[in-house]
């Protein structure tokens, strides 16, 4: 396998600063090269220090930014900065080359000619472009050059959004393809997306589509954009910002720049006239309200403290254009979404609401099914790889795919072509079939729809992975209220908790010991502790704690206390290997397991 030592990153952009600081996390040495500012005075002109300023600021910020672009602030020293006139030639010591400069073809070519012109033999050389045809790159190229290069698209931040698109052209020789997304996966710990050539790839073509939807609807349904935030957020399995506050979040610039582009280069588009600027969006572009960054845009925080000392927040009229303060909804759809724990259940629910807020969560959605079905084979030719895709790019809970199973085929088609929206052809010919869901589990493995074939297939590269949710059909080792130990084969077992939140209570603690025991008699090899939360856990169970404390029980929380430090130092000298796999949070005594 090819070894990645060392990496030029060509721009020093937001981007390009966090991709830089990514590749210094994972050890690797980085060059960063900016241009020469334009603006220097006469007696600057030989001074590295002006002539790096740009580049050297862009590090600087990077360094500051929240949240960290490093693992640890020691991990700058690892990159190395400059510019394209001086320090273009220190790239043949680099064994992967990634642009990120402005997204204007005719710089980037003009970038590419330079580093066609000192580059070594063999290295790979990638464009982190949003939306510019791979391809239109390569003109003018050398074979090597047009033989080792593709696209690798990250998402910003790059150290915490974990989608990267692997786009090749034809030109790009295979194992570079493979290279990559191996490398992405292990190495950059991204979950890597095969893309076709196509404008926006794959998360932005679905996720800006999903977008403007939603902005249309909101208008088409007189609703205020904090509501549709509160409904397209966590009440659906997507990030707290909503839609309207991601748009803050993205800049308006840059989105209408991509809706500008999809609209642009892709004629053929049937939801071409999604791709419209709302007035409203015009309106914050006119006026350089361009979100966070200009400080307002869909919302516009205030001077002035509510009654907890917070600022107070405005949210721009749709209608009226004009900055309002948040006013109670009414809505019993935004009512459901919180009275409703389970996701699933939640999503279904609301998508069934006869008001303005459940139309926008069923129409967004049948809009999205049609969307995604007609995008296959255009952008990609598997279902998994849309769904994965949004889910690393965008935060989602599911994907498309994975949102119109828990909707149900058939009710999402009805209700979809009831709207006058087109699902895909491919679709229908599968249920005709006889298949009724894009994914299933069979003997305990995930397998997903392949419209070519059609036929299930398993997804490829999760052979090795181990997914609890392939093993809820079988029978558990052991069960309590709180955890769940399951036989993972290959000897070893995992004690996945169940219990809110993940918090450690009574029954997670008897659960591991009475877990380490069966380990320990039984012909068993290992224990892991982990499970699919989006945390792993939240810490100890605070209201069991709280409550013996008010109750004066502190007999008995002290004996708590002695159980939690004995169930750790279980773990910590069993017999058997015992390893804690986490993920996202691990607050307070998850952090001591």
């Amino acid at each position: 396998m090819k070894r990645i030592r060392k990496a030029a990153v060509l721009g020093s952009g937001v981007m390009g600063a966090g991709i830089a600081c990514h590749l210094a996390n994972i050890g690797l040495e980085v060059l960063m090269l900016d241009i020469v500012p334009f603006d220097l005075k006469d007696e600057d002109k030989n001074n590295p220090a002006a002539r790096n300023r740009i580049v050297n600021q862009a590090l600087d910020n990077a360094l500051k930014s929240k949240p960290a672009a490093l693992f640890d602030k020691s991990f700058a020293s690892r990159v190395k900065t400059g510019n394209f006139d001086d320090d273009m030639s220190k790239i043949k010591d680099c064994d992967w080359i990634i642009e990120v400069v402005v997204e204007n073809l005719d710089i980037k070519k003009k970038v590419f000619e330079k580093v066609d012109q000192y580059r070594k033999a063999g290295s790979y050389v990638t464009s982190n472009t949003s939306g510019i045809p791979i391809h239109l790159m390569l003109e003018g190229r050398s074979e090597d050059f047009q033989q080792n290069f593709c696209g690798t698209h990250f998402f910003n931040p790059p150290r915490y959004l974990r989608l990267l698109e692997v786009i090749p052209t034809p030109k790009t020789k295979p194992e570079m393809v493979d290279f990559f997304m191996q490398y992405g996966d292990i190495y950059l710990g991204k979950q890597t997306v095969l893309c076709k050539d196509t404008p926006a790839f794959i998360g932005n073509r679905v996720g800006v589509y999903a977008m403007a939807k939603i902005y249309q609807l909101t208008t088409e349904l007189g609703l205020r954009i904090e509501d549709v935030d509160v409904l397209t957020g966590p009440s659906l399995g997507r990030p707290k910002t909503g839609t309207f506050r991601l748009g803050d979040l993205v800049g308006h610039d840059t989105a209408a720049n991509v809706i500008k582009g999809i609209k642009a280069n892709c004629p053929d588009d049937e939801q071409a006239s999604t791709f419209e600027i709302p007035k409203y969006q015009q309106f914050l572009l006119d006026n350089k309200f361009l979100g966070n960054k200009t400080g307002q845009g869909f919302y516009k925080k205030t001077a002035e403290k509510d009654d907890k000392g917070r600022p107070v927040i405005l949210a721009l009229n749709l209608n009226t254009l004009e900055y309002e303060p948040s006013a109670k909804s009414d809505l019993a759809s935004l009512k459901l979404s919180k009275n409703i724990d389970d996701l699933p259940k939640r999503i279904c629910a609301l998508y069934d609401s006869a008001d303005a807020g459940g139309q926008l969560v069923q129409k967004s959605l049948n809009g999205l099914f049609a969307y995604v079905s007609n995008r296959i084979p255009e952008i990609t030719d598997q279902v998994f790889s849309i769904d994965d895709a949004m889910k690393a790019g965008y935060g989602w809970e599911y994907g498309p795919f994975e949102y119109w199973d828990l909707i149900g085929l058939d009710k999402a088609i009805q209700s979809a072509e009831a709207q006058g929206e087109k699902i895909a052809d491919w679709v229908k010919e599968m249920r005709a079939a006889g298949h009724s869901s894009f994914y299933k589990r069979v003997a305990g493995q995930r397998l997903c729809y392949d419209p070519a074939k059609k036929a299930y297939e398993k997804i490829p590269g999760r052979e090795s992975l181990i997914v609890l949710d392939n093993y809820r059909d079988a029978a558990p080792v052991f069960k309590n209220n709180e955890v769940i130990l399951h036989d993972i084969g290959d000897g070893v077992l995992c004690l996945e908790f169940i219990s809110p939140h993940n918090s450690i209570g009574e029954g997670v603690l008897r659960g591991i010991n009475e877990a380490i025991q069966i380990a320990e008699d039984g012909n068993w090899h290992g224990l892991v502790i982990g499970n699919n939360g989006t945390n792993f856990s939240v810490g100890a169970n605070i209201f069991m704690i709280a409550q013996l404390a008010y109750q004066g029980e502190f007999e008995e929380l002290n004996m708590a206390v002695n159980i939690f430090q004995q169930t750790t130092m279980r773990a910590r000298y069993s017999s058997i290997p015992v390893v804690v796999a986490t993920q996202g949070y691990v607050f307070g005594g998850g952090a001591s397991c």
